[in-house]
């Protein structure tokens, strides 16, 4: 079984890290950081600025590895948010 991830910026989802709905309900799709209140967090936000981010997480900050910012670039196109964005 696939874990579920977020359907915005591709990060492993626990049922804690669900955003909410504007009714606050738990909104499976997306993280918390991605999804407040039946919003984006960021809904200027485009695929390229959340590639640079991803980078900038494995060499800058090294919150990640090179490779799984690498791996995460290469799903985001397919994921529901980039995927409607791009049809």
């Amino acid at each position: 079984m696939k874990p579920e991830i977020c359907q915005s910026c591709g990060q492993p989802m626990l049922a804690t890290y669900y955003g909410t709905n504007r009714d606050k309900t738990r909104n499976k799709d997306y993280c918390t950081s991605c999804f407040a209140n039946g919003e984006f967090t960021n809904p200027s936000l485009t695929l390229h600025q959340l590639e640079i981010m991803l980078l900038e997480r494995a060499e800058i900050h090294n919150e990640i590895s090179l490779e799984e910012a690498q791996q995460l670039i290469r799903i985001l196109p397919t994921l529901k948010r980039w995927h409607m964005a791009s049809l």
